[in-house]
Parts: C-alpha cells; sequence; structure tokens
C-alpha cells in the first residue's frame, strides 16, 4: 500500500516539474545575436511576463518555444518535448495545448464570434458535436463576460471586446499554457487594466501557465508572478515586480523609470 506521505510527495514533485524549460538557448540572425545562452523554467500555474527593450528578441523567443524559429543552440521544452527535434505532425499536438494571442488578436472580421471561437474547435476537435461546440463556445464568451455578443460580427466589436474575443477563442480548447504577446498594446489604460485583471483571474479559472511579452508595466504589476529580464539576449535577471523596482543596477532601472 502506497503511503499517503508518498502520494502527496509524487503530487509535489509533479507541480516543480517545469512546464517550459529553455536551457542555453541561443539564435543568430548573420551578425545578430538576438538570443545568446538563454536560460528559463516556467512552472505549473505561474505567470512570468518576460520584459526587454524593442527588438531584444522576445518575439523570436515566443517563435521559438512554439517552433516557429528553431534556435540555433540549446533545448526547449514544452510538456516534456524538446520542441526543434520535433515533426511537423508532434509540433502540432503539443501546440493544440499551448494557447497563443496574438498582439493583433487575428480575428476573422468576416466571421461571427461564434464561427471564431469554433475554428479551433473544428480543427483539433473534429469529432465533437454540435451540441459540445455550442456548450464550449458559450463557457468561453461567458468567462470573458461577452455571452451576448455571440451572433455579432468581430467587426462590430470595440477592441476591448476584441482582445476579451480573443482571450475567449486561445482558452476554448482548454490549454495547459499561454503565451501572450503584448496583450494590452492598442488599448486605453484602463481597458488595458480591465485586460489584465482578466488574464489574471482566467489564469486561475482554466488553471493555466502563462509567458506574458509586455512593456505596459501597469500590466506587468497586475499579472506577473514574476518577471524575466531579456537584457543583451540573455535572461539576466528573474524576480518579483517589487524586487525589479527596487533593484540599483542601472540595466534594470531603465525599465522602471
Amino acid at each position: 500500500m502506497i503511503a499517503k506521505t508518498e502520494i502527496v510527495e509524487s503530487t509535489k514533485q509533479s507541480l516543480d516539474v517545469p512546464v517550459i524549460q529553455l536551457k542555453s538557448v541561443s539564435k543568430s540572425f548573420g551578425n545578430n545575436s538576438v538570443l545568446r545562452d538563454f536560460t528559463f523554467d516556467l512552472k505549473k500555474g505561474e505567470n512570468v511576463v518576460v520584459l526587454g527593450k524593442s527588438g531584444s528578441g522576445k518575439s523570436v523567443l515566443i517563435k521559438c518555444i512554439i517552433g516557429l524559429i528553431k534556435p540555433d543552440t540549446g533545448t526547449i521544452n514544452v510538456l516534456g518535448k524538446n520542441i526543434p527535434e520535433l515533426s511537423n505532425e508532434e509540433l502540432d499536438r503539443i501546440r493544440a495545448k499551448v494557447g497563443f494571442l496574438f498582439q493583433s488578436n487575428a480575428l476573422y472580421d468576416s466571421m461571427s464570434v461564434r464561427e471564431n471561437l469554433e475554428f479551433p474547435l473544428r480543427r483539433h476537435k473534429a469529432k465533437m458535436t454540435k451540441p459540445q461546440i455550442d456548450e464550449l463556445v458559450v463557457e468561453a464568451l461567458t468567462n470573458v463576460g461577452l455571452a451576448h455578443t455571440i451572433d455579432m460580427r468581430t467587426s462590430e466589436l470595440s477592441g476591448g471586446m476584441k482582445k476579451r474575443i480573443a482571450l475567449a477563442r486561445t482558452l476554448i480548447l482548454k490549454p495547459e499554457i499561454i503565451l501572450y504577446d503584448e496583450p494590452t498594446t492598442g488599448l486605453d489604460p484602463i481597458t488595458g487594466k480591465e485586460i489584465s485583471k482578466l488574464m489574471r483571474e482566467l489564469a486561475k479559472t482554466y488553471n493555466t501557465s502563462s509567458i506574458i511579452i509586455s512593456h505596459d508595466l501597469n500590466c506587468v504589476k497586475i499579472v506577473a508572478d514574476s518577471i524575466v529580464m531579456l537584457i543583451e539576449g540573455k535572461c539576466y535577471a528573474q524576480a518579483k515586480y517589487e524586487e525589479l523596482e527596487r533593484s540599483t543596477d542601472k540595466k534594470i532601472q531603465e525599465f522602471f523609470i
């Protein structure tokens, strides 16, 4: 018989295993070295913001994680799989477990809100019945507070509403990990704050782990469990917002002035 303490310890160990683990990742484009020996772990249930200047390699980092760009060296382990070594078919299976919120939202203006949310389900859950699809669509829209928009065209929605719909579509497959690319860009400060709070709430509702690319310090302060400083292609520092804000390191200070 397995003792209760053994079960608790086993569960604790599984939670400690990173859902994303990057080791010594480097990527250059010609003479431009974008990532240099970048090492970083994302733990289960953790929300980590990657903060860096424009052109520092944040978007390249995200593209490496989801297999759109292959690193020159290093390993990228996502949910137990080394991404650079996977076939296209294996990558598709991993991507179905990783949600991605595009900076531009990437909604289809020619489709209704309902059709936008149905799209990933029809692609990845082909055996689902219409009632099952309808249930997930309504659930996702309810969780972002926009159930009433289900039959509207996305072109009829405000910027904040589009961001919420994009969030709903990202979450509809119930991913284990979400990657956010500048989620509050183009939004006014009040709407940006609302979206940031919603991201935090949805992480708890769906039990997701997240990497958030952002330069919006208001968003960062709300959503981040910790912050990775991407400086000179490396994970220069990782700490909580308050710790970094108090740092006397001039390279870190630049972001909080």
